[in-house]
């Protein structure tokens, strides 16, 4: 058995490789990395298979435990909350006119954004003074505000 142990060394390598290239999460290549150094053990004539099995126990787990907050960090995706929700209230202008066939565009705190009205068939001209009343996907739905509102 101990002459068959670099086979045993290299499929459980390439299957922690073939693992870890199929998922988005990082885990098996502590695996990987142990059966690598594990393979290579097993090529010094003499070492028994369990002194390869310990090694690839200590080497795993020391790759899981040191090296593994440094690789997530880095690999750490910088997310960005939009949170459109907010929203819902704000004031802006209509810089493209929205149309019964097609949808306008309002600058709010100087980000243009899609918009669409709240009645289907209003017409809101460009330079109209709008209300955001809600929102749809990635549209902001408005009304037009009257003199009155304004103050």
């Amino acid at each position: 058995m101990i002459e068959y142990m670099w086979i045993i060394w290299l499929v459980i390598f390439v299957l922690a490789l073939l693992i870890e290239a199929i998922g988005p999460e990082i885990v098996s290549i502590w695996f990987a990395g142990g059966a690598l150094v594990s393979l290579i053990i097993s090529f010094i004539p003499g070492v028994d298979w369990w002194v390869q099995l310990i090694v690839f126990a200590v080497v795993s787990a020391a790759l899981l435990v040191f090296i593994r907050p440094f690789l997530a960090k880095a690999l750490k995706r910088e997310t960005v909350n939009l949170n459109v929700d907010t929203m819902v209230g704000k004031k802006g202008v209509i810089v493209t006119g929205v149309e019964e066939t097609k949808y306008g565009e309002v600058e709010i705190d100087g980000v243009i954004w899609s918009a669409m009205p709240t009645k289907d068939g209003m017409v809101i001209a460009k330079d109209s003074l709008v209300k955001v009343m809600a929102v749809s996907g990635n549209k902001l739905i408005v009304t037009p505000i009257t003199h009155k509102e304004e103050k």
